[in-house]
């Protein structure tokens, strides 16, 4: 009776997590004209060039400032895609995606967090 509970349990535990991914990373792709009226704020690298122009990495915030799950998903999938100006950017904007990740409870922290009950 007991392994029969959990076997069902699992089972919803994976249809949920399976339908919650599967909405999550079919919304739509933003089209060329939202991404460029987007501020710089809303990518995770913004490297501006010696002669003042930029290159924009990774957009996951909305117009309205809000972090946009399926940008998120999508930014930290594209990470090693990017071809980086400065190698440096590569290590910021995986730490930026990976905070929004965190607070979103899409990733957990890498290091243990205080009164977690940890002893490692």
């Amino acid at each position: 009776m007991g392994s029969r509970r959990w076997m069902s349990a699992w089972l919803v535990t994976v249809m949920v997590r399976t339908l919650w991914f599967t909405t999550a990373v079919s919304a739509e792709p933003w089209k060329r004209g939202y991404l460029v009226a987007l501020p710089d704020e809303a990518f995770a690298v913004v490297h501006v060039r010696p002669d003042g122009t930029k290159s924009r990495h990774l957009p996951h915030h909305d117009a309205e400032g809000r972090v946009d799950l399926p940008h998120i998903q999508s930014a930290l999938a594209r990470l090693d895609q990017v071809h980086w100006e400065d190698p440096a950017d590569a290590e910021r904007a995986r730490q930026h995606l990976r905070a929004h990740a965190v607070a979103l409870g899409l990733r957990r922290s890498a290091t243990p967090q205080p009164g977690s009950g940890s002893s490692r």
